[in-house]
């Protein structure tokens, strides 16, 4: 009776604990997929910011802005304005190089 119960508690236990496992497991690779995301999009809104810089030169923000957005949107990303707006505070906080 004892082996009996305890063969049906390893057949209930193992599979639920087994679950609960994965189902944490899925969890953390969506959280790593959706980081991996942001930081793509951080880098290539980066990107653009530093083109429109380049093309339109000092201020003619609004401009700059319709620019990335533009640009962003020819690729599927629908930036913010908070998200463009941390691209420009980190161009302008890099360290210019000298030449």
């Amino acid at each position: 009776m004892l082996e009996a119960l305890s063969f049906s508690l390893k057949n209930l236990l193992l599979p639920s604990a087994l679950t609960i496992i994965v189902g944490f497991l899925c969890s953390l690779v969506r959280l790593y997929i959706h980081q991996i995301k942001d930081e793509r999009l951080r880098r290539f809104l980066q990107r653009l910011v530093e083109a429109a810089e380049q093309i339109y030169g000092s201020g003619q923000g609004a401009a700059k802005y319709e620019y990335v957005v533009r640009q962003a949107q020819r690729q599927g990303h629908q930036p913010t304005r908070s998200d463009i707006e941390a691209a420009v505070f980190r161009t302008n906080s890099e360290p210019k190089g000298t030449v």
